[in-house]
């Protein structure tokens, strides 16, 4: 809780709140355990195809995407509107730029993706300047009301901006024990993203940007390794329960005792529900 009120403080674990203050270290960890991980994955390459596909990415236009991590997005934008087009890729961490910057290079892609270091509160571009905005699960754990305002006046009239995020009470995982993974996934809905529920106000959110035609698509990527994003995901969700008080130390030792049997036996499954909500600027 916070000292002035009985809000609960959202989001006081998220591994991504405070990207600027990343050593290289601790960034290098975050993009290939985390990002570049859950973005290789089969089920999260369809559901970055399809959204992409939604926003009419083509050649020779210029895009954006914010809050871009490793840029796993940015390149596959990269790719789409080589040649004459150009993807820019926006994040807090000049940490995780450093780290974007070698895999472009690395895919052949650094004469259409650049990297800057920026806030999604503040987009540090001309109004009109591009023809696609785009946030991939980064609004979570920024300030979305603010964010997509911003997203809205650097794009040009016909444009589209678009958000996929996750929904934070919609982690899947195979448990044996019901109410204890409830309350595991409620307490890493709330410590573990800023703003777990904001893909249920994202509709809302574009349409008071100005945006029309504002449409959404769900997504449900998933995954059986142990030791794919969501097997550790499952272990950290764990970890963030305990740490709140959500479920004690003991119960938290036997959650994940039982999780290692179900992942041992070969019935691991583990996902997450996203939303993709799109909308075009008058």
């Amino acid at each position: 809780m916070s000292k002035d009120s009985d809000t609960p403080e959202y989001g006081r674990l998220s591994l991504f709140r405070d990207p600027a203050g990343l050593d290289g270290e601790r960034a290098r960890e975050l993009a290939f355990r985390n990002l570049e991980t859950r973005g290789k994955s089969p089920d999260e390459v369809a559901a970055r195809a399809e959204y992409l596909d939604l926003l009419g990415i083509r050649p020779g236009q210029q895009v954006l995407d914010v809050g871009c991590g490793s840029g796993v997005v940015t390149r596959d934008m990269a790719r789409r509107v080589s040649p004459g087009g150009r993807a820019i890729g926006l994040d807090p961490s000049a940490e995780f730029l450093t780290i974007a910057r070698e895999l472009a290079r690395e895919a052949r892609l650094e004469a259409v993706a650049e990297f800057r270091v920026g806030s999604a509160l503040a987009l540090p571009f001309a109004d009109g300047e591009f023809d696609v905005a785009l946030a991939a699960t980064v609004l979570v754990h920024a300030g979305a009301a603010a964010a997509v305002p911003e997203m809205a006046r650097v794009v040009r009239s016909g444009g589209r901006v678009g958000i996929f995020d996750f929904d934070g009470d919609s982690l899947v995982i195979s448990h044996p024990d019901r109410a204890l993974t409830r309350r595991v996934v409620a307490a890493f809905s709330d410590h573990a993203a800023v703003d777990g529920w904001l893909v249920r106000r994202l509709p809302g959110l574009l349409s008071q940007a100005g945006l029309q035609h504002v449409a959404t698509r769900a997504f449900l990527p998933l995954e059986r390794e142990p030791d794919g994003f969501y097997g550790r995901a499952a272990v950290r969700a764990a970890d963030v329960a305990a740490q709140t008080g959500a479920i004690t130390e003991s119960e938290r030792e036997g959650w994940l005792a039982a999780l290692r049997a179900e992942q041992a036996a070969g019935n691991f499954l583990g996902g997450r529900v996203h939303i993709f909500c799109w909308g075009v600027k008058p």
